[in-house]
């Protein structure tokens, strides 16, 4: 039976090549335990670095009293004889200790196994991989990291753990696997060849083709004897839950259930924070209905089905389906042909493995939990399910994609998101509504999701690279005049059409060949839209009820205006009123630099320095910003202060993130657009909210333009509402429950002026108490309100 020798060194400095060990641990492991350890400090006679002594918490003094290497040597090595190396990177720890036996001029070789790569392998879903990660992950013994026993003892758990993960496989997709590990680091393939033996041939609770197995779904039975039946009153319904009923949810919900007699759509605008959720689901379900509930981002769709499906599921016997486009799941079908490529190198080959790993967890099939370390998106797309389904392919029974339309079916509640929702409706929009009532929830966010799907596009260089200016001067001259029409500012897109129609450029004569087109260009793409808003409700089968809910569905009390926008003639507009917060109150910055004389770079540092204050009050802040370049020259400069931060698109994509903020990885999280309108702060008892600048759009996006036409002064009766909600809904984001407390802060000094800020700030202070203080002022308003 192989025995483990599971090695941590601590040393002077890992980054140099003149380090040394200054502490060794090794747990030995063998038939599945651990069963015995061995730590030595090592005296390196010379001082610790600072960061070292911080890091390890080992001393001069300490290391002073401890043997060199030379008087452990012989023992270490008696030690490791007839052992398996294992380490949490190997190859740090192995050659460290290769060369210091070198030193001594004694020979030192071992098979190797690195448990970052098993790691990857066999917990495919986990967003890291260093030992603290998993340490907390998988509950792994790590009393003291970066002590050399404390993390080789978890090192030694972590391998246990992964060898109890594998024999858990059923034998033929622990062969593949095997197949695939040539390339892994050092004897690693080795470790998992030994465990073959281990497995079993066909364990239960898998469905397993070929060398593919996946969990054997089994059908979610409500036991009805544990249920309640939903009454009509929302109160009662609420109390089963085991929630008060706020009084804004109870005239949601009358509303709710007096309008379903009328045929009109509803547009609903509501609060944030006042429970939206349930007081149009309870409601609507008491009646007997069956529902489409349509969110904004997939974040939210799984917030819903995290928080909301697993408790109407219990209390009620509801049940609820999430749905979303099929580029989302695995093809099986496509993951197997893969499995037959040998030419995609080391990672693709990593990839592989721990999708076969994950297929034997997963319920979904949903590519988006798979772990992104090391992960390239061709390869997901490489395997992403098209559609192309046939009942005679070999992993037809294993398929993710049509079990979850079938879930979805026989689903009180189908959840889906604004994207998937229009595709869907745009295909086969009576297939899919099914007699559904519809609910679009933040439907003030369908504008950008549809004219997003619309648009249409092309890389000008591939139309290019077709003109053959050698064939004559008239094919030269056309060629240079429309790439000077191409470069201009203003695009002249008849005359584009034009020169393209001579050229015959059939790709881009086509695109152009919209009326009254808006074209723009960016790097090498060019870009159409539609003139005009794209008509939603065109797209809704007749018969159907809907509800379109949100909190910015208007930007006056007279002027509703979205409906309209969005192809709606016939409808009813109910509005419940907010009440101004208690628990949050807002600060507007007096003064703060003028943000429009002030350099993008200047004003990111103001603004860092800013954060940096705010953060040595010890509350968790959100910051949001309105460009990619603000958020990266402030995360540039607070990274360089010294501040640890999670910025988005530079740390993780905008859900990475809010799970490493909810985890206090970081107080400081700087976002982009999502958070503004997408992702809640509910975990955060007190916090602060930053808006370096006033989110107005700028000229050049594409739905202010097709707004601007809509209005004689397109910036006092559109942009300022607009930029006035869209912070309404950020102050909503980090206000979810009446025991939070939060203060926004709002840095850009425009807010402080006259005509369009004295309406913005009549406006916010319905929603939050307002004060206008000076930036010392702001510091200790800030710490006497959340205190």
């Amino acid at each position: 039976m192989t025995r483990y020798a599971v090695v941590d060194l601590e040393a002077t400095d890992a980054h140099s090549s003149e380090n040394k060990i200054i502490q060794i641990g090794i747990a030995f492991v063998e038939q599945g335990e651990i069963v015995d350890t061995y730590t030595t400090d090592v005296n390196p006679h010379e001082p610790l670095l600072p960061r070292i002594h911080e890091l390890t918490g080992l001393s001069d003094k300490r290391l002073k009293k401890a043997p060199d290497f030379e008087q452990v040597a012989d023992e270490v090595a008696a030690l490791l004889s007839g052992c398996v190396f294992v380490a949490h990177n190997a190859k740090f720890d192995y050659s460290l200790l290769e060369k210091s036996f070198q030193q001594l001029e004694m020979d030192f070789s071992m098979p190797r196994i690195d448990t970052v790569e098993l790691a990857r392998i066999f917990f495919p879903t986990f967003e890291k991989y260093g030992m603290e990660a998993l340490g907390e992950k998988l509950k792994l013994t790590h009393d003291h990291p970066h002590a050399a026993m404390s993390d080789a003892y978890a090192t030694a758990e972590l391998l246990l753990k992964i060898q109890e993960r594998v024999r858990r496989l059923p034998r033929r997709v622990l062969v593949e696997i095997v197949q695939h590990s040539e390339d892994l680091l050092y004897e690693t393939s080795d470790f998992l060849l030994e465990q073959v033996e281990f497995t079993r041939y066909k364990p239960g609770g898998f469905v397993l083709i070929h060398n593919i197995a996946t969990k054997k779904l089994r059908s979610m039975k409500v036991r009805k004897k544990k249920s309640t039946v939903l009454s009509t009153d929302f109160v009662e319904n609420m109390a089963v839950i085991g929630l008060n009923a706020r009084e804004k949810q109870q005239e949601l919900a009358r509303y709710m259930t007096q309008s379903l007699t009328y045929p009109q759509t509803d547009f609903i605008e509501a609060p944030t924070g006042m429970g939206k959720t349930l007081g149009y689901l309870l409601p609507l379900l008491a009646e007997g209905k069956k529902l489409i509930v349509s969110t904004p981002t997939k974040i939210l769709q799984n917030q819903l089905m995290r928080d909301v499906a697993p408790v109407l599921a219990k209390k009620f016997g509801i049940k609820l389906a999430k749905i979303v486009g099929n580029h989302n799941y695995i093809s099986i079908e496509k993951f197997s042909q893969l499995l037959l490529e040998t030419d995609g190198g080391k990672n693709f080959e990593l990839f592989k493995m721990k999708v076969l790993v994950w297929l034997t967890e997963t319920v979904t099939g949903e590519l988006d939990e798979l772990s992104k370390v090391m992960t390239s998106e061709d390869y997901l797309a490489a395997i992403a399910y098209d559609g192309n389904l046939r009942e005679s392919q070999m992993h037809y029974e294993q398929e993710f994609w049509p079990k979850a339309q079938e879930k979805a079916k026989h689903a009180q509640v189908k959840v889906v998101n604004h994207a998937y929702l229009i595709e869907r409706l745009a295909d086969y929009p009576e297939d899919f509504i099914e007699n559904r009532t519809l609910v679009v929830d933040e439907a003030q966010q369908l504008f950008q999701i549809m004219e997003k799907m619309n648009q249409k596009s092309l890389r000008i260089t591939d139309e290019l690279v077709k003109i053959d200016s050698s064939e004559s001067q008239l094919v030269k001259r056309l060629q240079e005049s429309l790439l000077f029409q191409l470069n201009k500012k203003e695009l002249d897109v008849e005359k584009i059409k034009l020169d393209a129609q001579e050229l015959g450029l059939s790709a881009l004569t086509e695109l152009l060949d919209v009326e009254n087109p808006i074209v723009w260009k960016e790097n090498d793409q060019l870009f159409v839209s539609h003139h005009d808003f794209y008509n939603f409700a065109q797209l809704i089968p007749s018969q159907t009820k809907i509800y379109m809910i949100g909190a910015t569905l208007s930007l006056s009390k007279s002027n509703p205006s979205f409906p309209e926008l969005l192809g709606f003639s016939d409808y009813r507009f109910y509005k419940i009123e907010g009440q101004q917060a208690k628990n949050q109150e807002m600060i507007a910055v007096s003064d703060a630099p003028n943000v429009k004389n002030t350099s993008v770079i200047d004003y990111a540092h103001f603004t860092a320095e800013a954060i940096s204050e705010m953060a040595e009050l010890g509350f968790p802040i959100v910051v949001l910003f309105t460009s990619k370049m603000s958020l990266t020259f402030t995360a540039e400069k607070l990274s360089a202060d010294g501040w640890r931060i999670l910025a988005q698109d530079i740390n993780g994509t905008a859900a990475q993130i809010k799970k490493k903020f909810d985890r206090g990885e970081s107080k400081i999280l700087l976002g982009l657009g999502s958070f503004w309108e997408g992702v809640d702060f509910e975990k955060q008892k007190k916090m602060i909210l930053v808006l370096p600048r006033l989110p107005f759009s700028t000229p050049d996006d594409i739905l202010t333009k097709k707004y601007a036409s809509k209005f004689d002064n397109p910036f006092y009766e559109f942009n300022v509402p607009m930029a006035t909600l869209k912070m309404k809904q950020a102050f909503g984001r980090v206000n979810r429950k009446a025991k939070q407390k939060s203060v926004v802060v709002v840095l850009d000094n425009r807010i402080a002026g006259k005509s369009y800020a004295s309406k913005m700030r009549r406006n916010l202070s319905e929603a939050v108490p307002l004060k206008m203080l000076n930036f010392s002022e702001t510091i200790s308003e800030i710490l006497e309100f959340l205190i």
